[in-house]
């Protein structure tokens, strides 16, 4: 594996990791679970995101 494929490959996973954990913060869940899921599984994972319900915890009194 040469120097630069392996640079793309890491800048690619911090983009869709950035972009997964966007998402997941508007669906209501945390920041680092999209983080981890858009590096891992890449663009798959941010289309698991995407379709995911969104997350409602209100608090009732």
């Amino acid at each position: 594996m040469t120097n630069s494929f392996f640079l793309l490959s890491l800048a690619l996973g911090v983009a869709t990791g950035a972009l997964g954990g966007y998402i997941s913060e508007k669906k209501g869940r945390t920041h680092r679970f999209g983080f981890i899921i858009g590096f891992l599984f890449g663009l798959f994972g941010v289309a698991g995101l995407m379709l995911m319900k969104n997350n409602v915890n209100e608090k009732k009194n």
